[in-house]
């Protein structure tokens, strides 16, 4: 939604992906419309056109490569989404295809839309929602390729100190964007929990998606304010618009500074109610974040990261070496490790053959089972790590009882196997389970009674739930964790692992979500996990509420039929969304 003052200042309405103040002169990335030329080459100009081919690819691939490498620095999760353009733009039978097409007489431009163009066909047309979404990478090279032959090759040094208006961004540009301190991000698409999405907020960076039209709307150098808490972007400011904006940026500024003052407090309500933060993880070195932040424990560590990282599954030897540094630095804290979840969008490699329909598939415990090699071998690595008594196993995907009974029993055989080789490991490590279905949810009684603790992962949870695939900008608007059936499946986990005693933890995308705050308070839900950069913003929050008035929101939320209606009741608690709670 857009609206047009009379004074010429555009408001306009998009959704909040990254919360934030941002001021600043637009940078408006537009892309060319590619379209296919008729022309046809002179036999003279064939080499001509296959030097500036080979020249643009080779341009692509340098600047894939250099992301891959910032990433390892910065973001280690996005590191497979640019491996995957970088098999793209190098893909011998496609580049042998659009070479055959300039031997014909066809420009680069033209033989590289034709080539691209086929290849995307086919993957609209496939069954396979995983395949379908990969057509959004392949626009992604081709833009690129498109743009190395127009020698438009996007400069990032010209959005520095700017706030960047674009259709989509890809993790690569967002890495580069990074270092040249761009101030925002203003997108057309997007879901709230792409990728993308995900870095700006890791980054600390405010984001707005789902701005229709915003790269012909928005001019480069206007003035434009983006408020990453309501998901209003304003473009050319009257003056106090202006000056209030640049007042709350002031104190979000201030707060965030104050932030560090928290590391040694406690995390408790007013009321005095404790909880527990953790951190997620997907390496070592980003234990020490945490740790620096003030987290009490690891509540996540994606395993499935590590076989992203050497794009094979790891012996015994190399699971317990790299789970053992994320131990030892973590020590005395505890650490819990999910067993690799494989399949769905993740890692796929020993998937027997094509699923239809991957997400409902063969992934997680399923895998696991399926390739019990597999398992056992990171059950074992995972148990020669906890011989200092601080790491807990957590069971992904569980769906049925079988599951986990099955999965409980490996676990036994991993023990006896390693006590009878005298190897020194924790008999009483804990054991967990991933709620992420509503299966599990329902059944979560049953399984309270037989594990050591519970997790709910609310991305999963919610996908399956509403039938929407969340890395899906078709459905974006549907996915959201806040819908009440989520919310009530939520309540009916944290009731199970009450009743039976055991703690349970809330480790998605909603642990770290502004708005969820005092909802997961007042459910119940007393120890939460998140991205490290998040950690000190979040215990703040828990600090400024009471456990009291949480759990009567709490009670208004459970009459609400929508997720609009749950947003209504939340905003009622949230002052400090708009510049008014901002003390440490």
């Amino acid at each position: 939604m857009t609206t047009l003052t009379s004074h010429g200042t555009r408001i306009m309405k998009g959704i909040p992906a990254s919360p934030g103040i941002a001021i600043g002169r637009a940078f408006v990335l537009s892309t060319d419309s590619p379209s296919v030329q008729p022309d046809v080459l002179n036999e003279h100009e064939i080499p001509v056109e296959l030097a500036r081919f080979a020249t643009a690819l080779d341009a692509t691939t340098t600047e894939l490569l250099n992301a891959i490498e910032l990433a390892r620095k910065e973001s280690s999760t996005v590191i497979s989404i640019i491996e995957s353009y970088v098999l793209i733009a190098s893909d011998p039978v496609m580049t042998s295809a659009i070479v055959g097409r300039i031997k014909k007489g066809v420009p680069a431009e033209t033989a590289v839309l034709s080539e691209f163009d086929v290849h995307k066909t086919i993957l609209y047309g496939a069954r396979d929602s995983l395949l379908r979404e990969r057509v959004q990478d392949f626009e992604h090279v081709m833009e690129r390729i498109i743009a190395a032959l127009r020698n438009r090759t996007l400069s990032h040094e010209q959005a520095g100190n700017s706030i960047v208006v674009s259709g989509s961004i890809t993790p690569q540009d967002m890495l580069f964007f990074k270092q040249l301190h761009t101030l925002g991000y203003v997108t057309e698409i997007g879901g709230i929990n792409s990728h993308s999405c995900i870095l700006a907020r890791d980054f600390g960076i405010p984001a707005v998606i789902g701005i229709r039209n915003a790269t012909d709307i928005i001019e480069s150098d206007s003035i434009v304010i983006v408020d990453g808490f309501a998901g209003i972007v304003i473009v050319n400011p009257e003056t106090d618009t202006l000056n209030e904006y640049i007042t709350k940026h002031r104190e979000v500024v201030e707060y965030r500074g104050r932030l560090g003052a928290l590391v040694g407090e406690p995390t408790t309500t007013k009321d005095g109610i404790a909880l527990t933060l953790k951190a997620n993880v997907d390496s070592p070195t980003q234990v020490d974040a945490a740790i620096m932040a003030g987290c009490q424990g690891i509540g996540l560590v994606r395993t499935e990261m590590l076989l992203v990282q050497i794009g094979r599954y790891p012996t015994v030897d190399e699971q317990t070496a790299w789970y053992r540094d994320i131990a030892e630095r973590a020590y005395p804290l505890p650490v819990t490790f999910r067993a690799f979840d494989v399949g769905s969008d993740k890692f796929r490699d020993g998937i027997p053959h094509h699923e239809e329909n991957p997400a409902l598939g063969l992934r997680g415990i399923r895998f696991l089972l399926y390739r019990p090699d597999i398992f056992e071998n990171q059950i074992c690595a995972i148990l020669r790590t906890s011989a200092n008594r601080n790491v807990r196993l957590m069971l992904p995907m569980i769906s049925t009882l079988e599951e986990l009974e099955i999965a409980k029993h490996m676990v036994e055989k991993c023990k006896a196997r390693l006590a009878f080789e005298g190897v020194d490991f924790d008999p009483e490590m804990p054991l967990g389970v991933m709620v992420e279905t509503p299966a599990a949810a329902l059944m979560a009684p049953i399984y309270a009674s037989r594990v050591d603790f519970l997790s709910i992962g609310t991305n999963d949870l919610a996908q399956y739930t509403l039938a929407t695939d969340r890395t899906n900008e078709l459905v974006a608007n549907i996915f959201d964790a806040m819908h009440p059936a989520v919310v009530r499946l939520i309540a009916m986990t944290v009731e199970a692992a009450r009743t039976a005693g055991i703690p349970v933890s809330v480790c998605g995308e909603m642990a770290g979500h502004a708005a969820a705050t005092e909802m997961l308070v007042g459910i119940g839900i007393h120890e939460l996990s998140v991205s490290p950069p998040l950690l000190l913003e979040l215990k703040h929050r828990i600090r400024s509420v009471s456990h009291a008035d949480c759990v009567e929101l709490v009670k208004q939320i459970s009459q609400c039929n929508t997720t609009t209606e749950v947003y209504a009741v939340l905003g009622s608690l949230q002052s400090w969304r708009d510049g008014g709670e901002s003390s440490v």
